[in-house]
């Protein structure tokens, strides 16, 4: 798995490359592909202490890819009917920020901790919607089911098909757009 998420981060920076490349105008540039945060390993083992194993395919991205953030825009390309859902997976520091804010109420109504990955599609484009992406934690999986995703995927499924979407899986049904997909997909 390790050489697996390896290879994912070569293509985010592949895909972060090519939009460099054609002009797209990231929202946060700082936030874009920043790599792995230096706090990561005692991030993980905090929340581990906290609410149990995270899994492995999660631990691994934060450990050796970091996060990514690909929300922004292109002048030139026209607006598309679908939510574009660009691929974002939050860093660490965010998962351990979540548990220390909602610590009380998890534990007050009895729920599973749930590490949100990313907004949902519509969110992406600040419009209010559904559910996070989130990942269940305990560990139920090394590569866990991606819960709220628009269809049923992996963690790293899900990353896979939004870098073979040029990072906009949201759009794969649109045909009335202009956006260079097949030239971004990696």
């Amino acid at each position: 798995m390790r050489s697996q998420i390896d290879l994912l981060g070569q293509r985010i920076a592949l895909l972060v490359e090519r939009l460099r490349a054609m002009g797209y105008v990231f929202d946060d540039p700082k936030q874009v592909f920043p790599g792995p945060e230096t706090e990561t390993e005692n991030i993980i083992e905090k929340i581990e202490r906290e609410v149990g194993e995270i899994p492995e395919a999660l631990k691994l991205f934060w450990r050796q890819v970091g996060s990514v953030n690909l929300t922004g825009h292109h002048p030139s390309w026209t607006e598309t009917e679908f939510c574009p859902d660009q691929l974002i997976v939050y860093p660490a520091s965010y998962a351990l920020y979540y548990l220390e804010d909602e610590c009380g109420n998890r534990l007050e109504y009895d729920q599973p901790f749930q590490i949100i990955v990313a907004p949902d599609e519509l969110h992406k484009v600040n419009i209010s919607g559904g559910a996070p992406y989130s990942i269940s934690v305990p560990a139920v999986a090394n590569d866990p089911p991606l819960n709220a995703s628009p269809v049923t995927e992996t963690f790293l499924e899900h990353i896979d098909r939004s870098l073979k979407s040029g990072g906009f899986p949201g759009i794969e049904g649109d045909q009335n757009h202009n956006w260079p997909i097949t030239k971004l997909s990696c």
